[in-house]
């Protein structure tokens, strides 16, 4: 059903959250709704409340469409929801007319937009030199050298060793972030399972007191992401996150990566406006729309 809807729409129909939830068992604070149809599927919602927030995603299949099977859907996730939460948030991917309107018809207004950036590696403007700690074959160009504090390495993320201390970074690094902030160990163990996860594409700045920030890239289908980029509040304002944004992107093109994505929330005109200035562009726009509930 969701290829049907990505082949459909041009868009897969669900985020990596979503994905990696149908594998969890349902519990209080995560349900799994289901349309059927003799020995298939024609409708699929994942939800979970998180506090006094509920968030869920939906999609009907093409062939099942404009036949009131979402607004069913949408009315089971909400009679499961009940008083429990005071807001709904909904992920609309690729900002289709169809998600407008549906979302619209239902009361829901547009609160939050996230851009997916992309640019070819190709002619990127890279430093003239890396400090200590840099991979094997990091391409160098005329840039300005990429530098580090007095007393920061960079190295790669050691499993089984700096889950914590990356929690901890993480957390304080997207403690406004709506989803991203609140990762717990399993969220990461689950990233770890990952066929495409490789804790060398993980890299880490740290100095004798702890871990200081980190770029996490990830390849899938021979397509490089920023997958996450953080910095500790005790080094922001360093340079830190420049220097580490280049690690990775040169860690890319050392391993054969010629194209990379990225993610950042509208509302982020700093990080929006960093990304353009290294030539990214704006290749896909998703929405989330947010009800409240009572």
């Amino acid at each position: 059903m969701a290829r049907r809807c990505e082949e459909a729409d041009g868009i897969a129909p669900f985020n990596e959250q979503t994905t990696l939830a149908m594998s969890m068992n349902p519990d209080k604070h995560r349900r799994h709704f289901v349309v059927p149809l003799n020995d298939s599927v024609v409708a699929y919602a994942g939800a979970q409340v998180v506090g006094d927030v509920a968030e869920a995603e939906l999609a009907v299949d093409p062939a099942h469409r404009r036949k009131g099977v979402g607004g069913r859907l949408l009315d089971s996730v909400l009679d499961w929801i009940g008083p429990s939460a005071t807001e709904l948030r909904i992920w609309g991917h690729g900002d289709l007319a169809s998600s407008r309107g549906f979302a619209a018809s239902r009361g829901f207004d547009r609160s939050r937009v996230l851009f997916q950036f992309s640019r070819s590696l190709e002619g990127f403007p890279w430093p003239a030199g890396w400090p200590a700690g840099a991979g094997r074959n990091w391409p160098v160009g005329d840039a300005p050298a990429a530098s580090l504090a007095d007393g920061v390495r960079l190295r790669p993320f050691r499993t089984g060793q700096d889950e914590a201390e990356w929690l901890r970074v993480n957390a304080a690094a997207f403690a406004d972030h709506p989803e991203q902030g609140r990762w717990t160990a399993a969220d990461l163990r689950a990233r770890e399972k990952e066929s495409w996860f490789d804790p060398d594409g993980l890299l880490v700045a740290e100095d004798d007191e702890g871990m200081l920030g980190f770029h996490w890239t990830k390849v899938e289908g021979g397509v490089g992401e920023v997958y996450v980029l953080g910095v500790d509040p005790r080094a922001q304002g360093t340079g830190l996150g420049r220097t580490l944004t280049l690690a990775g992107l040169a860690h890319l093109a050392a391993h054969g990566i010629r194209q990379v994505d990225l993610y950042a929330d509208e509302s982020n005109t700093r990080a929006v406006g960093l990304y353009r200035k290294q030539g990214f562009e704006v290749v896909r726009t998703d929405v989330q729309w947010s009800k409240a509930l009572r």
